[in-house]
């Protein structure tokens, strides 16, 4: 006889009895497997947290950064650099600071020559741009030079510089003079549309109100047109303004950029293309446009190269022709290529033309200066100029200079170690997201003094007697700093930007029209500018100038 039978059980009360046992144990199971994962993803959370952050990590020792949520901060700062800069000089420490994000990841910032020199120079390679951070540029910029890494970049940077040697630059110079001479009747268009007039008053004759920023963009986009690729935009003599209208759809200095730029570095591509973010659709939009221009332009000079056998002196008078002559480049390469060159070349020196301006107004006296010093080399807008004439002037180059300085195009970037590797002698491992800012190292008080904040284009100029004994201005390029890692808008090294003489060339000639021809001012003096930009840095209020040509020139 069954033990359920002794019981007085019912085939039916067996079932049910056998069945809740079951469901007990299976309920038992469980609650251990739940328990057991909750315990190892506590002991997960607490090693990150707490062991390898305060017993382990090789940089539990360097200078700490306290708060929370100082990647994000760096992100949203205005201007971007701007805590870094204070930490730098509240913080003491021997080249690097050290913060962990909120996802748990190493931090360091770069502040002294020898960390920079480690990052930019002794161990380039071993730094590349976080992969999330990549793949978001490349849907704008695509993978040309600036997000290449390792052996590519190698490769690419090879076939580049000789496109971008200083004799190829300064040949430029005639081409960039006859497009700020158009920049400057573009100018003086826009004045007699928009005159000025105070409250109450007429308008003063010859005078009249511009929005520097938006023509400080076409100038630079005709700039680079024929210079990198052939095509001359005519961005200034348009009422249509296709390319630059597409860049500032995706670089206008918004709150909601700076969010969608973030999104886009925290999480990956398939998810924040997925969000139903309406910048989704614009950037996809915009980006298509500039890849089909660019992939036309390379389409007709390769047709151009097999239908009139060009020679390869033809075909060098841009730098798209000087790569098919090289033949180290696809045809989908070149126009990752030109995407980059049409982005960082032509929006960088918009921008620092642009803050040029800005600086001037806060500066009349250093406006009248230079202007004096333009015209006595120069005799009118309309002279032919050789490179020589710019590259020679003192303040001219110490204002160019100071702008680059104070106001680096692109204030911070970022890297990540590849591989375990070092910076100042202390050992960093793999996965470590270093910090390099611009903005902040070339304000710094360790390289600057401090006056680093300050304008002073007199940090380039340098007092030496000619042959007969008489002191003269000459411009220095090191602005009394000890180390050129001073100055780091262009980065240095391997990675340093290969159109660095290119958009100081393109800076001087268009101050140096700007300032020749006109007088100008704030509309509003009383107006705060405010700095800030998804990539770049951009006036979000824009620049209004109020400015009067000045007869003579």
């Amino acid at each position: 006889m069954s033990l359920l039978a002794v019981l007085g059980l019912t085939a039916v009360e067996s079932y049910a009895l056998q069945r809740t046992v079951l469901q007990d144990s299976e309920l038992t199971l469980s609650g251990i497997a739940l328990r057991l994962l909750a315990v190892n993803l506590f002991l997960k959370l607490f090693y990150h947290a707490v062991i390898w952050p305060r017993l382990l990590s090789p940089l539990r020792h360097l200078p700490q950064v306290k708060g929370s949520f100082m990647s994000a901060q760096i992100m949203f700062d205005q201007p971007r650099g701007k805590s870094p800069l204070k930490w730098m000089k509240t913080i003491p420490n021997d080249g690097l600071l050290h913060w962990r994000d909120t996802v748990g990841n190493d931090c360091l910032l770069a502040t002294n020559h020898a960390a920079l020199l480690d990052i930019m120079s002794t161990n380039t390679y071993d730094f590349q741009k976080p992969g999330r951070v990549a793949e978001f540029l490349a849907r704008v910029i695509g993978y040309g030079l600036i997000l290449s890494e390792g052996a590519t970049h190698k490769k690419h940077r090879k076939a580049l510089n000789p496109a971008f040697n200083i004799k190829n630059i300064r040949a430029l110079y005639g081409l960039m003079w006859e497009k700020t001479g158009l920049f400057l009747e573009g100018l003086e268009g826009d004045m007699k549309k928009n005159p000025w007039a105070e409250a109450g008053t007429s308008a003063e004759k010859g005078v009249g109100k511009v929005e520097m920023s938006e023509w400080a963009s076409r100038l630079t986009l005709d700039i680079i047109g024929p210079a990198a690729m052939g095509r001359d935009f005519r961005s200034m003599q348009s009422s249509e303004h296709a390319v630059a209208d597409a860049f500032m759809s995706i670089l206008e200095p918004t709150k909601e950029k700076i969010a969608f730029l973030g999104i886009n570095f925290i999480f990956p591509q398939w998810f924040t293309r997925a969000l139903p973010w309406k910048l989704n659709k614009v950037i996809t939009n915009t980006t298509g446009v500039l890849r089909s221009l660019c992939l036309d332009i390379v389409r007709e000079k390769r047709a151009t190269l097999i239908s009139t056998k060009a020679t390869a002196k033809e075909l060098e008078t841009d730098i798209l022709g000087t790569m098919m002559v090289g033949g180290d480049f696809t045809d989908d390469e070149l126009v990752d290529q030109m995407l980059t060159f049409l982005a960082a070349g032509h929006e960088t020196t918009a921008s620092a033309l642009t803050w040029a301006c800005y600086l001037l107004t806060k500066y009349p006296e250093v406006q009248t200066r230079l202007r004096e010093e333009i015209r006595a080399r120069i005799p009118t807008g309309d002279s032919p100029i050789t490179y020589a004439d710019l590259e020679s002037l003192p303040l001219l180059n110490g204002v160019c200079q100071e702008v680059l300085r104070l106001y680096p195009t692109v204030p911070m970037t970022v890297r990540e170690a590849v591989r375990d590797t070092s910076i100042c002698g202390k050992f960093v491992p793999k996965g470590t997201r270093i910090f390099i800012c611009p903005y902040a190292i070339n304000r710094s008080p360790t390289f600057w003094g401090d006056n680093g904040d300050q304008f002073l284009p007199e940090r380039w100029i340098d007092i030496k007697a000619d042959a007969d004994g008489v002191d003269r201005e000459v411009v220095n390029h090191n602005g009394g700093a000890s180390t050129n890692f001073a100055q780091i808008t262009f980065l240095h090294g391997q990675r340093s930007c290969i159109g660095k003489d290119f958009a100081r060339a393109e800076l001087r000639c268009a101050v140096a029209g700007v300032v020749g021809r006109f007088r100008f001012e704030m509309q509003d003096p009383k107006q705060e500018i405010h700095i800030a930009g998804a990539v770049t840095t951009k006036p979000v209020e824009g620049m209004h100038l109020k400015m009067e040509r000045v007869e003579g020139w």
